[in-house]
C-alpha cells in the first residue's frame, strides 16, 4: 500500500481524506494522459517543438499532458464512473476530487 507524501502541511490537511481511504483499502489513481499521442497537438519536423492541431486545438487550450482520475473502492475491479473527470493540473485534479470522494464514501459506506 503506498500512501501519499505530501511534503506540505497544509496540502496533507486539506487532502487527508486520500490518505484515509488508502489506509482502507480504496485504490485512487492520476493517470498523466500526453495530448501529443491523442492528436491535439503534433510535434514540428523541423524543431521537433509541440504545435496545437489547427483542426481539433486551434488555439492550444488543451494542454499538452491532462490528469485524470481514477477510484477504486475497496475489493473493486471497476474505476467509480462518478469520480473520474479530466484536468489541467494534479492540483485541479485533487481540489476536485477531494470533496466529491469524501461525500461518495460517507454515502456509500
Amino acid at each position: 500500500m503506498e500512501l501519499f507524501n505530501w511534503g506540505n502541511w497544509p496540502l496533507e490537511e486539506r487532502f487527508k481524506i486520500f490518505q484515509k481511504l488508502v489506509k482502507q483499502g480504496w485504490k485512487i489513481q492520476l493517470e498523466q494522459i500526453d495530448q501529443i499521442d491523442n492528436g491535439y497537438w503534433w510535434n514540428e519536423k523541423v524543431t521537433g517543438l509541440p504545435i496545437p492541431s489547427q483542426e481539433i486545438n486551434r488555439f492550444g487550450d488543451i494542454p499538452l499532458v491532462t490528469w485524470s482520475t481514477y477510484v477504486y473502492p475497496p475489493k473493486a475491479e471497476d474505476w467509480i464512473e462518478e469520480l473520474n473527470a479530466s484536468f489541467n493540473s494534479p492540483m485541479q485534479a485533487y481540489e476536485w476530487l477531494a470533496p466529491r470522494l469524501e461525500k461518495y464514501a460517507n454515502e456509500n459506506s
